[in-house]
């Protein structure tokens, strides 16, 4: 069993994987495409708000603080996904590969932190458990928080986990992706200031996002 699936939905991802690797080696035509944590649409900022990512980012902006965390947020927007499997799963020479689909510019959840701040959003920079904390106390008091259905997640202390999807993207090769897109114009837009301006913009119409405190701080 692969060492890192410790919850059942990775699990299912690894049997699915097993059953098209057996096709493979039984000499039907197929490909294997391994993408990250799959975010919004990054023209149309469409996207699912009770996606883990959302829900954080969501949660900590009512809480007005978050964790200090140097992880990174490895976000591949949907439309990058699409076009990139469609475009590889179509070329012949991509039969029998496996293709590893990241981020290339993961962004430090820190720096985060940062771009929603400058979105107009004020949110502390706070230690874990300060966080939690605050957390538990916003959530015994009402359960509108998007966090509260997640909260027995976090634990006491924060533990690096080193398999996190993206630490273990830090170590996989996307040498076959890379060769696989090189002739095209298809690029995994960064987690930047415009990509949350746009997920927020979709957020706030859909009710689901307050306007930003600034209003100096103009969304795109």
């Amino acid at each position: 069993m692969f060492l890192g699936a410790r919850s059942e939905y990775t699990q299912s991802k690894w049997v699915a994987e097993q059953l098209v690797t057996i096709a493979r080696d039984r000499n039907i035509p197929v490909t294997i495409h391994r993408p990250g944590r799959i975010s919004g649409h990054s023209k149309t900022g469409v996207c699912n708000p009770n996606d883990h990512t959302f829900r954080m980012i969501r949660g900590c902006i009512q809480l007005g603080s978050v964790s200090l965390n140097d992880s990174l947020v490895n976000l591949i927007p949907v439309d990058y996904a699409v076009e990139a499997i469609v475009h590889l799963a179509s070329q012949a020479e991509s039969i029998g590969k496996t293709f590893h689909l990241f981020n290339p510019q993961p962004t430090p959840w820190n720096e985060v932190a940062k771009l929603i701040n400058s979105l107009g959003y004020p949110i502390k920079q706070v230690t874990y458990e300060e966080w939690r904390e605050a957390l538990l106390s916003a959530t015994e008091k009402s359960s509108d928080n998007p966090l509260s259905p997640l909260i027995s997640t976090f634990a006491e202390s924060n533990k690096p986990n080193k398999d996190t999807e993206e630490n273990i993207s830090r170590k996989l090769e996307a040498n076959n992706t890379k060769s696989g897109l090189a002739e095209t114009s298809i690029i995994c837009p960064p987690c930047d200031r415009q990509l949350l301006s746009t997920y927020f913009s979709y957020l706030i119409d859909r009710g689901l996002l307050p306007k930003p405190l600034n209003e100096n701080s103009k969304l795109s």
